[in-house]
């Protein structure tokens, strides 16, 4: 009976160790499988764009539009469309969302990543959350991959991509390191980044491991 009372214990102390290191693994495959297949859908979305509304959507191509928050209207009225023919969805009025985020280091963020949202965010069929503004002459696109689940945090669930300034394909906002710090104590830009080494799966501390592996929770 003794025997069997400290094999118990001793399974018990290993899945104690190893339980957490399980969640952590599978939670991060996860954000892993759902960024990439929400980066495949924006693209996607961003080639009939370009196809129905001309190349060079980089460029500053709308006349008599407004640069900033509430430009590039016809854009994001033809980019939603397309996402909702990849993944049908519908807007969703929730102008305190962003409210709820954080910076990659933990920190609270500032409402909407300073992007805000307007008409709405286009929540998709699978509970992704994606708003597209023009901001500085740049189209932004800003995802959330799980939508309202946690833990809405810049380079885990929520990331921000742009249309590159030169070609009509998706980029990072940033590839800058130190908008990817894990120990920044400020929000603000830190998390932006994230996307470049979510997008070449590499931990932006350290070149020999893995991205989303990578993640700390």
């Amino acid at each position: 009976m003794a025997e069997v009372l400290i094999t118990l214990g001793i399974i018990g102390v290993v899945a104690a160790m190893t339980l957490p290191v399980l969640v952590t693994n599978y939670r991060n495959m996860v954000l892993e499988n759902q960024f990439k297949k929400s980066y495949s859908i924006l693209s996607r979305a961003l080639i009939g764009t370009k196809e129905e509304l001309g190349e060079n959507l980089h460029q500053n191509y709308i006349p008599g539009q407004p640069e900033g928050w509430s430009g590039a209207v016809e854009f994001r009225e033809t980019y939603f469309k397309y996402l909702q023919k990849l993944s049908d969805g519908s807007i969703d009025q929730m102008n305190n969302f962003g409210q709820d985020w954080k910076s990659f280091s933990g920190v609270k963020e500032s409402s909407y990543l300073g992007l805000g949202a307007v008409p709405g965010y286009l929540l998709l069929a699978d509970g992704t959350y994606v708003t597209v503004l023009k901001n500085n002459s740049r189209l932004n696109i800003l995802v959330d991959i799980n939508g309202r689940k946690k833990p809405n945090r810049t380079g885990y669930d929520v990331f921000l991509f742009v249309v590159d300034t030169n070609q009509d394909k998706l980029v990072s906002w940033s590839n800058e390191k130190t908008y990817c710090d894990k120990n920044s104590k400020t929000a603000g830009y830190n998390g932006r980044a994230c996307t470049y080494f979510a997008m070449i799966n590499q931990n932006p501390d350290d070149k020999t491991k893995q991205y989303f592996k990578s993640l700390k929770w």
